[in-house]
């Protein structure tokens, strides 16, 4: 891919995270793939991502940051290519947009951060919700952590199509995604359980009020990817009837959350793509204080997280099938103690399921 000769041993660490990123979107984004092999060809743009705040050092932080852009330039020639109006390369376009605009993108790496609250994720939560329904005797109250703007509170509003093993949510639901059952029986549903509440917790929670935040999360959504307008949609009917999510670290935040539920429910506590970003230490905390919660009501964890994430389940072999192949796993505690269930390989942004747990 690229020549490393002369160059210093950071921007070599950024050309060898770029050429990740493009395996990474392989048979996925193919946009993405390309431009991420362009960017890792350009030690000049490297360099001025390098000056960036760490947390835009990924390269999903100035790819949203160039879709923001295009997002209100429909005029731009780039922005052709990433609505499928237009066949032409995209890296030279995207290099000098860097370029022309690189102000403003310099201003974004700055100033936001990557938010992935793909609603596409309700698809693999709802087999989840499903599964622990038939393990739980008492209702059912929802807390998303790390639920950015909450779409996926809303999980039961959407329609889900799982092709031949069935669909869960109301037909005439605005946001309609596709999930593929690449293998196993997943519990499909009609509907999903009832939930007696629901609520996020985020450190930096998006407030879709805002026209430049809602904006920002449409941006990082990978556009060639076929999830932009259901992520939009999604958007709006959030917008229309906007899901709690409180300010706070997980860890400080869930104690008063979980104290605030009525007696007789259990807390079904989501993470999906979220556990990643805690310490180790604050991951076993996390652990700890579900145990600890569980002496006085049965919690459920329900985790969609990467190989390894999770440690219970860091023993799991996951088949090379796609990128983004990853675990979605449930814990019940009760009393203290837990017993873990590995539920499935699921793509990251929702795309498939293969059932691994009980139907």
């Amino acid at each position: 891919m690229c020549e490393y000769f002369g160059m210093s041993a950071p921007t070599r660490d950024f050309v060898h995270m770029w050429e990740w990123f493009a395996l990474h979107c392989h048979n996925y984004s193919p946009l993405y793939e390309r431009l991420s092999i362009a960017v890792a060809g350009d030690p000049e743009l490297l360099g001025w991502v390098q000056s960036a705040p760490p947390s835009a050092h990924l390269p999903p932080a100035l790819l949203a940051a160039v879709h923001y852009l295009l997002l209100d330039d429909s005029d731009d020639p780039l922005a052709a290519i990433y609505s499928g109006r237009s066949a032409a390369d995209p890296a030279p376009l995207f290099l000098q947009l860097c370029r022309d605009r690189q102000e403003e993108v310099m201003a974004l790496l700055s100033t936001r951060h990557i938010q992935t609250n793909d609603c596409g994720r309700s698809a693999l939560i709802g087999p989840g919700l499903t599964w622990l329904a038939s393990q739980l005797s008492e209702p059912m109250a929802l807390t998303d952590v790390g639920a950015s703007a909450g779409l996926n509170l809303l999980c039961d509003r959407y329609r889900i199509d799982y092709g031949a093993a069935g669909a869960t949510g109301p037909s005439d639901s605005p946001v309609q995604i596709t999930c593929r059952v690449a293998g196993g029986n997943p519990p499909i549903a009609p509907a999903l359980p009832p939930l007696r509440s629901r609520i996020g917790i985020d450190r930096s929670p998006i407030d879709l009020g805002h026209p430049d935040d809602a904006r920002w999360l449409l941006a990082c959504v990978w556009p060639d990817t076929g999830r932009l307008e259901r992520t939009a949609a999604s958007i709006h009917l959030a917008q229309e009837d906007p899901p709690q999510v409180i300010a706070g670290d997980a860890n400080d935040a869930l104690p008063r959350v979980l104290g605030d539920l009525p007696i007789g429910v259990a807390a079904v506590i989501v993470t999906t793509w979220a556990f990643a970003y805690f310490s180790l230490e604050d991951r076993q905390r996390f652990v700890e204080l579900l145990e600890a919660e569980s002496q006085t009501r049965t919690i459920a964890w329900l985790s969609a997280e990467g190989v390894g994430t999770v440690a219970a389940f860091a023993d799991q072999p996951v088949p090379d099938r796609d990128a983004g192949a990853d675990l979605l796993g449930a814990a019940v505690f009760e009393g203290g103690a837990a017993r873990w269930e590995l539920l499935g390989i699921v793509h990251e942004h929702g795309g498939w399921v293969d059932w691994r747990g009980p139907a």
